[in-house]
């Protein structure tokens, strides 16, 4: 049985000075071993949920909330946000922001660094993290001079270090090239794999829609759904209201409506496309 990592009761924030709130009454609970994508438009509320629950906001940043988070059992009301990051490790948007330090060993050493971890155990976690992250052979290089996919995968060892279950990704591609966007992908893709919950903020549809097990829509700091992704993104309309598009392959099957006999279970992914736009596209022919 699935054992909840992250809760949100009726949780609210505003931050300091605003009039509006930024999250409203959220409620929802993430297991152990999700993949979970989420998505919003603009000032949706995306990166306000994820600094809220690493206990950024409001502990560290102030503002005003309402409701409660618990992780792993533990309300931040209670911690006070302190603890959280022995659970959850977030990676933001711009990864050479974040780097202090003059090697990538050093840097994925750093934070360990400042908690004190035993030497020997530093070693190894480096080496845990970059073998894991694709890093292996550039520990005596500079941060900033890796490539943009380099630079995010060395954000994600930097936390991996510590060994957190749950790593949370606050659209740490949107700057990337398709490529390195990829490689992101693939790595927290493995990630999930061997165990760890993954929290992925992402405005590409398609990479979502092919990589989560469930999808959060947020919009003006409300829970517009969440759900499988099939539902989510079989809700065309629901989506377009609050400025969140399908992916092209659903959007194309909907279109085509009654040719596909499908009713509502449209395909969400290219893999998933492919034979069923064969059915209407002369059976089993090959497409090169």
């Amino acid at each position: 049985m699935s054992k909840p990592i992250i809760q949100l009761n009726g949780y609210s924030y505003r931050y300091p000075g605003a009039e509006e709130l930024a999250l409203k009454n959220i409620t929802l609970t993430i297991d152990e071993g999700d993949f979970i994508g989420v998505i919003g438009c603009n000032r949706a509320g995306k990166s306000t949920l994820c600094k809220s629950v690493v206990g950024i906001l409001p502990f560290v940043s102030g503002g005003d909330w309402e409701g409660e988070i618990v992780i792993d059992g533990k309300s931040l009301n209670d911690t006070r946000g302190h603890g959280t990051t022995d659970v959850v490790g977030i990676v933001f948007q711009d990864a050479e922001s974040q780097f202090t330090q003059q090697t990538v060993e050093d840097e994925i050493a750093f934070a360990m660094c400042n908690f004190g971890y035993d030497r020997a155990l530093m070693r190894e976690r480096v080496k845990f993290a970059a073998e894991a992250c694709g890093l292996i052979r550039m520990l005596d290089r500079s941060p900033y001079h890796l490539s943009g996919g380099q630079q995010q995968r060395l954000a994600v060892a930097s936390i991996l270090a510590l060994q957190p279950r749950v790593i949370i990704l606050d659209e740490s591609t949107s700057q990337l090239d398709p490529i390195g966007r990829d490689e992101i992908f693939r790595l927290v893709g493995e990630l999930h794999s061997a165990g760890k919950t993954v929290i992925m903020v992402d405005h590409n549809i398609e990479k979502i829609a092919d990589t989560v097990d469930k999808v959060i829509v947020l919009h003006e700091g409300a829970l517009v759904a969440y759900d499988d992704p099939h539902k989510v993104f079989g809700s065309k309309q629901l989506l377009n209201d609050h400025f969140v598009r399908v992916p092209q392959v659903t959007d194309a099957a909907i279109g085509l409506g009654e040719r596909l006999a499908l009713g509502q279970d449209y395909p969400i992914t290219l893999n998933e496309a492919v034979p069923v736009f064969r059915t209407i596209t002369g059976g089993g022919a090959s497409h090169g």
